[in-house]
């Protein structure tokens, strides 16, 4: 008899247990930060999803429920929201609702400098300059050593034609981080619109060796590829920039910059029937 009241003792026990072990799980449910780590959790399974599509997707939209969660639960969360509109910029291409997501965010927290550079980002995107440049300025403020708002200040900068100051800025992304070869290979093209092709061909040069040194680590990297055929374009290597391209279609068949880029350099040499296939081929996949 002592055995069954002690055994129905332990499954009381195990029961409480489980009844309060749910009821935890179901609070935590109702906090802004449980969906937020869920929706970071999708998203990170997302972008290790490299093979099916499809389970990309439901990654994604899973985050995209539960940040939306997180914002019903708490919508004065400024890390919500900006996750939210992260997510919409980089993976989903939504840019109005990443805007209006970046500018909540701002909004609860005006000292988010992450929040600030990624509004200007989504900004560059539509082609609004000027209130771009206000936003890397703002989020450099806030943050002077952030490499990347430096750089995308740069471009910005560039785009308005006002190289001059976009040549410092590419600088200044440098010095905080000379290892990425976009910064090189930008600047090199702000200094050849300012006819300084000594200095620019030098960070051509450079872009090379970076590009180089990423292909050796992952010789199916299609950014390197590409970063490295563009210079090799710049600095007059007209055949190698060719290799390169055709290195990027064998590896990314969809990736329009490499039909575009490569049809340059054929036009360049004087190749122009094959130039113009190449231009229309960049076209067809929505490029320039």
């Amino acid at each position: 008899m002592m055995k069954a009241i002690l055994a129905l003792a332990f499954v009381a026990l195990a029961v409480l247990c489980a009844s309060s072990s749910s009821q935890e799980d179901m609070a935590k449910e109702d906090t802004a930060g449980y969906w937020l780590n869920k929706g970071n959790e999708s998203r990170e399974m997302a972008i290790n999803e490299m093979q099916n599509q499809t389970a990309r997707e439901i990654f994604l939209q899973e985050a995209r429920e539960a940040y939306d969660n997180a914002i019903e639960i708490d919508p004065q969360s400024a890390s919500a929201w900006f996750k939210k509109g992260e997510l919409q910029i980089d993976f989903l291409g939504n840019y109005e609702e990443a805007l209006n997501a970046f500018n909540k965010s701002t909004e609860i927290n005006p000292q988010f400098a992450d929040a600030w550079y990624q509004k200007g980002k989504t900004l560059t995107g539509f082609g609004y300059f000027e209130e771009a440049l206000e936003s890397y300025n703002k989020s450099l403020e806030i943050n002077p050593n952030s490499s990347d708002a430096w750089y995308w200040k740069a471009g910005v900068l560039a785009e308005l034609s006002r190289h001059e100051e976009a040549v410092p800025a590419y600088d200044k992304a440098i010095e905080l981080d000379p290892t990425q070869a976009s910064y090189w290979l930008d600047r090199g093209g702000a200094l050849n619109r300012l006819n300084r092709t000594e200095g620019a061909n030098a960070s051509f040069t450079r872009a090379v060796e970076l590009c180089d040194e990423a292909i050796e680590q992952n010789p199916k990297s299609i950014m390197a590829w590409q970063g490295k055929g563009t210079a090799f374009y710049h600095l007059g290597r007209l055949n190698e920039s060719i290799q390169c391209f055709d290195k990027v279609i064998e590896l990314a068949p969809m990736y329009y910059r490499s039909y575009y880029y490569k049809g340059k350099a054929l036009q360049d040499l004087g190749r122009e029937v094959e130039a113009e296939e190449l231009f229309a081929r960049s076209k067809e996949l929505g490029g320039i």
